[in-house]
């Protein structure tokens, strides 16, 4: 990195954030489909100079970044899969820039589902609902290795998939001392918002020699990817599925041991996820006082009325990792 007097540039690193994306892909049979992606794009590379000489001579514009991603987002095969698409998209920026080094880009991919019509069987095939708050979220890391390959990381997961159950929930037995005014329950309301990352193996990318510099092709075994970052929809199927199975039937001891019990099944049903990290903020619903009125509303049993306390609130997180051979 470059160098002054009495400073160093240890890293740089820009991009263009927020850059918001909706395409309609129309199939021959008259069937749409539609995603909608907030996308960021950030590199680094030989870009020193424009930070300590004010060198623009190497930079890339983040205008031309964004313009970049609206046309990949156009001739792209693989737009509807969000780590698909993100691959290619740093794929094509590295390989076009010589002394661009690595990219990082991350999709956050809002909920599009098909409208079912009363009385007719299979979905629309062009009507869409928003079915849902969460969100799909991807990150990316690409760099340049040996000059003909590029080592790829994605993460893939869930943001802000908030869940609730009014019972089969309990927290008992925690430490008790002089600090200690929390009440042990055998019944309680169980609320979060799950944020989830899942980190896919490695991948190693061939990079393009195309004219365009837009070759990029998916693993033709693709059934024996099962699993897999080339399996990207169905890991993320699963991933939801899962955690939403496990929250609504586990008899909950705490969140910690639910959450462990969610990141072992999302690892257990992807062989190519090699760690699952959870965090689970709660979302607090405390029950009304109205002994004053000689009413029991605490009771867990015959607790009906609770208010909702955004803060302060407790935090849970744990990362579970695939057991290494």
């Amino acid at each position: 990195m470059s160098t002054t007097a009495d400073v160093v540039l240890t890293t740089a690193r820009y991009g263009k954030d927020k850059v918001r994306v909706f395409r309609v892909k129309r199939e021959s049979d008259g069937v749409h489909y539609v995603v909608e992606y907030n996308v960021t794009l950030l590199v680094e590379g030989d870009i020193d100079t424009s930070y300590t000489k004010a060198d623009n001579s190497v930079v890339v514009a983040t205008d031309s970044m964004k313009n970049i991603t609206y046309y990949l987002a156009k001739v792209s095969e693989h737009i509807l899969v969000a780590e698909h698409f993100a691959l290619h998209l740093g794929t094509h920026v590295l390989s076009k820039y010589a002394h661009i080094q690595k990219a990082f880009i991350t999709i956050e991919q809002l909920r599009w589902s098909r409208i079912t019509v009363s009385g007719q069987d299979k979905p629309h095939t062009h009507a869409f609902h928003r079915d849902g708050d969460d969100k799909r979220v991807v990150q990316v890391a690409l760099e340049k290795t040996d000059g003909k390959t590029l080592a790829a990381k994605v993460t893939s997961g869930i943001a802000d998939l908030l869940v609730l159950k009014s019972t089969g929930s309990a927290f008992e037995g925690f430490i008790r001392d002089e600090y200690t005014t929390l009440v042990e329950v055998p019944e309680r309301i169980l609320s979060t918002s799950v944020d989830l990352e899942y980190h896919f193996a490695p991948v190693s990318i061939p990079i393009p020699t195309d004219p365009k510099l837009l070759d990029f092709g998916i693993p033709k075994n693709i059934g024996e990817a099962n699993g897999t970052l080339w399996d990207a929809l169905g890991v993320a199927e699963r991933a939801r599925t899962s955690t939403l199975d496990l929250f609504a039937t586990d008899e909950s001891a705490s969140v910690q041991a639910t959450l462990f019990k969610m990141g072992e099944r999302v690892i257990a049903e992807n062989d190519g996820v090699d760690q699952a990290t959870y965090k689970l903020p709660n979302k607090h619903y405390i029950p009304v006082d109205m002994k004053y009125l000689g009413v029991d509303n605490l009771t867990p049993a015959k607790a009906e009325v609770f208010v909702p306390v955004a803060a302060p609130s407790g935090l849970i997180s744990a990362t579970i990792s695939r057991k290494q051979a």
